[in-house]
């Protein structure tokens, strides 16, 4: 099934035929504004923690904290996302999440300050939330657009919330530095109310299969077998289960960043807002282009070839210490990073039956991010001792390493929709 706006939504170009299909338009905006939020969250945050502690340390420990929900929670939130009404999580997570955010800017705004235990507390219950918002939105987008424009919708989600969030990015840094964190994290619980209203206003689709009765069955245990089944049934989602893992190893480079931005750069908060604008910039030309080169080249190759990009930016970060330079780096390194995890990611929407989606993005992704927090904790430590740039270069290291097993890997090489 697939939703559009009109009978004239089948028809003309792809990108056209996305603008008129107004469920994704509405799922699109309400994720582009709570996306600002979170932009001037995140760096709230992470620019508050380094610098009283100026320790990468307790910056990376914001990574460790804000993975643990998908290792929880991860295959349950897959799982309830099959058996659950999808619209109802996905409203209901949104109004949470202003909720726990609405109270830290309270508290803010009486104790003049901003807690470490309650930053570490209130992304530990956000990512919850949030975990149990991804398989319920990512499990009913193939039939919210069609297969034949998955790709394409998903690189448009992409590329128009970093266009939009692009502002915020460059702003974010800026705000932080001039009025203090407390704008940020107000003005993140507004931007979760946007989509809550935006949710309910789409017409959004039900499961479109009756479960099997092994899938009834009240067992975890079972459901989560079925997931795992329906994972191995399909080589290429199997591959990339493990291609992740490896992958995420590297994601310690995130909390890094902020450190190379000091040693490297000399610069502080508004430094790192210019890095997540190019980020995003890369990002959003990733998404626009993901579309056209699958259908092109195939989504493996794109992976393939995208990463080793990324992995050589990364290591041309570590080297620079000129701020232009870096940010280029940053731009074209998102742009290989982006289009080839929408491109395979769409691949994989496509492989799975939807009243099984919700469990195989759960699986899927608790074990994905499994060694991010280990990694995080162990670079935080070594760059406390050492220095970040070393390990910002190690990182893009394995990072190459990761691209060339995904071209040696038949699957993935070939997979394509």
């Amino acid at each position: 099934m697939s939703i559009q706006l009109d009978s004239s939504g089948s028809q003309g170009p792809v990108y056209i035929r996305l603008l008129r299909n107004r469920s994704f338009m509405l799922l699109w905006s309400g994720n582009t504004i709570s996306g600002i939020g979170d932009t001037f969250f995140s760096i709230a945050v992470m620019w508050a923690i380094y610098s009283t502690s100026h320790s990468m340390l307790q910056t990376s420990f914001i990574q460790v904290v804000g993975q643990l929900d998908r290792i929880l929670f991860g295959t349950i939130a897959g799982i309830f996302a099959d058996r659950w009404d999808r619209k109802k999580i996905m409203i209901s997570v949104n109004i949470l999440s202003a909720v726990i955010l609405g109270a830290l800017a309270a508290w803010m705004g009486m104790s003049g300050h901003l807690s470490t235990a309650a930053i570490y507390a209130a992304i530990f219950l956000l990512n919850v939330l949030s975990t149990f918002f991804q398989p319920a939105s990512a499990a009913m987008m193939p039939e919210v657009v069609g297969r034949d424009l998955l790709a394409s919708a998903q690189g448009l989600f992409s590329a128009a919330g970093n266009t939009v969030s692009l502002i915020s990015n460059s702003l974010a840094g800026f705000v932080v530095a001039a009025v203090g964190a407390l704008w940020g994290v107000a003005g993140d619980a507004i931007s979760f109310l946007f989509p809550a209203l935006f949710i309910a206003m789409a017409k959004l689709p039900a499961h479109t299969k009756e479960p099997t009765s092994a899938e009834t069955s009240p067992s975890f245990i079972r459901e989560i077998i079925v997931g795992w089944r329906a994972i191995s049934n399909q080589p290429v989602v199997k591959a990339m289960v493990w291609i992740s893992m490896l992958v995420n190893v590297a994601s310690f480079l995130g909390p890094m960043t902020i450190g190379l931005i000091h040693a490297r750069l000399h610069s502080g908060p508004a430094a790192l807002g210019m890095w997540g604008s190019a980020g995003v910039i890369g990002a959003a030309i990733g998404g626009i282009l993901a579309g056209p080169l699958e259908r092109r080249i195939g989504a493996g190759r794109i992976l393939a070839v995208g990463w080793v990009l990324t992995g050589l930016c990364i290591i041309g970060q570590a080297i620079s210490i000129w701020l232009p330079v870096t940010l280029v780096l940053e731009v074209i390194g998102a742009m290989g990073l982006t289009v080839g995890g929408v491109s395979i990611g769409a691949v994989t929407d496509v492989l799975i039956p939807e009243n099984l989606r919700g469990r195989v993005w759960g699986i899927s992704g608790s074990l994905s991010v499994i060694a991010i927090p280990i990694s995080s904790l162990i670079s935080g430590w070594l760059a406390d001792i050492f220095s970040p740039v070393a390990l910002y270069a190690v990182g893009g290291i394995w990072v190459v390493g990761v691209a060339a097993l995904c071209w040696f890997n038949r699957h993935i090489r070939t997979a394509r929709i």
